[in-house]
């Protein structure tokens, strides 16, 4: 549905390119055919949330995605300066809109034009989330989990903060919680992705302690796992799941059912693609696992399960 040509003109145009629309209806619903157009292993904006805030999740998660795409796919066939550009002009698309300036047919601006009116939303967010995928396009390979740790604070937790700022709690307690559920799913999609980031050169496990450089070599340019790396991705896969376990109290203490019901659904989601991950370990050079409709069907088996627990907030 969407090219990298159109994408690149929504980042960075005032008109929007080929997605060009006039009306606000319009650019919410780019922002909706986009968040269902790529694979998440967990529901964005569910029917569980309000219609109100579904609206607002989509576009933040359409911001995100379409610089996402830039930093991962747009930098692969246009390169580093074009890529670093494109972000350098979504911050000052972002600015403009965060100061009620924008005036455009493009619906990524139009939209989030809107979510600042409507809402109490900061910009810095989304200055970290920016952040990120600048670091992406400048990618160096992670050291230690201090830098992961680092990376998605600024790749992740700003989205965990997003939505909870939307509906009204976010504070220094759901923070914590919050910031380790988001980097446990952000952790995930690094052990998922292992094979894409492989065949573009990248590689977010640390290897501190674990592999030398020469074994890195091996693995990315021949496609195996050393015996080496594999206790560097078990030890990566100890410090997810603890954050998965961290996380766990979010959605028994937050004020709001429907919120709770979401976000277990996306913790149930994410931990099941993390426990796939780990079945599949010595695949994960050359495979990308999915989840699948019977993965589904468990999740909703869980939901139901957990869900008398959650229906009166401890």
């Amino acid at each position: 549905m969407f090219n990298h040509h159109d994408l690149f003109e929504v980042a960075c145009t005032s008109h929007g390119g080929n997605q060009a629309v006039n009306s606000l209806q319009g650019a919410i619903q780019f922002c909706r055919n986009l968040a269902t157009s790529h694979y998440e292993n967990f529901p964005v904006a569910s029917f569980i949330l309000p219609a109100k805030i579904r609206d607002y999740v989509v576009i933040i998660y359409a911001f995100s995605r379409i610089a996402d795409d830039i930093a991962d796919e747009y930098v692969v066939n246009h390169g580093i300066d074009k890529s670093d550009q494109a972000l350098s002009i979504m911050h000052h698309f972002v600015s403009i809109c965060y100061k009620g300036e924008y005036s455009g047919t493009n619906p990524l601006w139009i939209s989030l034009g809107h979510l600042f009116k409507k809402t109490s939303i900061p910009f810095e967010p989304f200055e970290r989330l920016l952040a990120a995928f600048m670091q992406d396009v400048h990618f160096k390979n992670m050291k230690s989990m201090n830098e992961v740790f680092a990376y998605c604070s600024n790749s992740a937790d700003p989205i965990g903060e997003l939505i909870l700022r939307l509906h009204g709690v976010w504070d220094s307690k759901n923070k914590v919680t919050s910031d380790a559920l988001c980097t446990a799913l952000q952790m995930t999609n690094f052990l998922q992705d292992l094979s894409v980031d492989r065949r573009n050169g990248r590689l977010y496990i640390p290897l501190e302690g674990f592999v030398e450089d020469v074994d890195v070599e091996n693995y990315l340019a021949n496609e195996k796992i050393t015996p080496n790396f594999s206790k560097a991705l078990y030890a990566f896969m100890l410090e997810t799941e603890e954050k998965f376990i961290v996380s766990k109290g979010l959605f028994f203490t937050l004020p709001g059912f429907r919120l709770r019901c979401e976000l277990m659904i996306i913790y149930l989601s994410g931990y099941r693609m993390f426990k796939k991950i780990k079945k599949c370990l010595p695949l994960l050079h050359n495979s990308r696992p999915a989840l699948e409709f019977f993965d589904y069907c468990i999740i909703a088996l869980q939901f139901f399960v957990y869900l008398p627990t959650i229906i009166i907030k401890r």
